[in-house]
């Protein structure tokens, strides 16, 4: 019973780590889901918007792998957010600094999304000189809309107002303004947009650098300025005639915390396939990027596009291999943790059988003194009673329970507890002689 009691630390330690240990296996065993929908919804824009071409790209990729994408249409980047805080729809691409629910994770920053500024007359760069012109400023429920809301705050400008601009976007904005409708258009949208490829091509019309640009990246969430060059629409015509600053926002395609981590995988596939090439903005190949600004990127995607997919996927149905790559992102932490407490349990286990032993050297040792200072003052029955206290230690080292590894310390004890009692048995003869 008393070995048992001493064992007892190194048995409720033991039990710890094991209980960590299954915690941690069955969290993973619980979270796994092996089988991958077949179905994923995505809320996407109009038909006709960059959002719905590229979700139509997606799904034409998600299909190899027989995974059905639904799309969801919408009006753009705000109605796509309100889509992800109902759980109406998995995913979403959201332009950035727009609000987002709590719930969803970052799969990857894809592009951006410069705003861009057409105008027949190319000096129509300041918003509050716009007061004459017929303005097209976004579709209710797009990112456009919500820019030029923000525009009109930061500038003051009347024609950015609901009540003065008119709520037309994408391809229905581009054909007004080549149709002489409006005379400017704003739209939110990366540089391979379907509808702007006419008005890049169009003459009289040009991208226009908002006055004090910079001054309202500051001041625009999530904007920054990006640099269209000179020439790079048309290098005979130098087509734009010199550098045009833009404001840009990223977009990003975003997903419910819950979304399969298999699905995960095919969609970073899809983003690389789609958006790895290089655009005509330098700014542009810094993506697909892993980090999702305004909101906390899933793991997994970040390190897929930051460490590339494993080899296995060779050799093994890729919705394993997520699993896998799923298992140990849980389980590697769990077990850097426990390491330490491993490695410090041998050494916690030695120290508890060594004291066994070496906690009765203190008393040998005060006996020992005992009788070399007071020895020949000490009567017979002092000697007998310290000579009994020698013996009892020296039976609880032989009872003791200890691994042979440890026996050696034991028996150095016993040899120096012999050397003690042979000397308390010389004063004991002295005593009685």
């Amino acid at each position: 019973m008393k070995a048992l009691l001493r064992s007892l630390p190194i048995v409720l330690l033991g039990l710890l780590l094991l209980g960590l240990l299954a915690s941690a296996t069955g969290y993973v065993l619980r979270q796994l889901d092996l089988l991958p929908p077949t179905r994923v919804s995505m809320a996407a824009g109009s038909p006709g918007s960059a959002y719905h071409d590229t979700a139509l790209a997606y799904r034409a990729i998600l299909a190899r792998d027989g995974i059905e994408l639904e799309i969801i249409e919408s009006g753009g980047s705000v109605e796509n957010a309100s889509r992800l805080a109902a759980g109406s729809a998995d995913i979403a691409l959201v332009q950035g600094g727009i609000a987002l629910p709590e719930a969803v994770e970052g799969i990857a920053a894809v592009q951006l999304e410069p705003l861009w500024i057409f105008a027949r007359d190319a000096t129509a760069s300041d918003p509050r000189q716009w007061a004459t012109q017929s303005v097209a400023a976004g579709g209710e429920g797009s990112g456009t809309r919500l820019v030029a809301d923000l525009l009109a705050d930061i500038t003051g400008a009347p024609a950015l107002g609901r009540a003065g601009a008119r709520a037309l976007g994408g391809a229905q904005a581009a054909d007004a303004l080549l149709d002489g409708e409006v005379s400017l258009a704003l739209f939110v949208a990366p540089a391979d947009a379907r509808y702007l490829a006419s008005l890049l091509a169009a003459d009289g019309l040009g991208p226009v650098t908002l006055e004090h640009s910079e001054a309202v990246s500051l001041q625009l969430p999530g904007a920054r300025l990006v640099t269209l060059p000179s020439g790079i629409l048309d290098y005979a015509r130098s087509r734009p005639p010199a550098d045009v600053e833009l404001l840009a926002l990223e977009t990003r395609l975003l997903a419910q915390e819950s979304l399969h981590p298999a699905l995960v995988n095919r969609l970073v596939h899809a983003v690389l396939e789609v958006h790895g090439g290089s655009g005509m903005l330098p700014a542009d190949r810094d993506y697909p990027s892993a980090t999702t600004a305004g909101v906390e990127a899933n793991a997994y995607a970040a390190k897929l596009l930051e460490d590339g997919f494993s080899p296995l996927e060779a050799f093994l149905p890729y919705w394993i291999v997520a699993q896998l790559n799923r298992v140990l992102l849980v389980v590697l932490p769990a077990l850097l943790l426990l390491l330490p407490l491993l490695r410090v349990l041998p050494a916690l286990y030695g120290a508890i059988l060594n004291r066994r032993v070496y906690r009765h050297y203190a008393r040998v040792h005060e006996i020992d003194a005992q009788l070399v200072n007071e020895g020949s003052a000490l009567g017979q029955a002092q000697l007998r009673a310290l000579r009994e206290e020698l013996d009892g230690i020296e039976r609880k080292l032989l009872r003791a329970n200890l691994p042979n590894s440890y026996r050696k310390q034991a028996y150095t004890l016993l040899h120096h507890l012999d050397y003690v009692r042979r000397r308390g048995d010389e004063l004991l003869l002295e005593a009685a002689g």
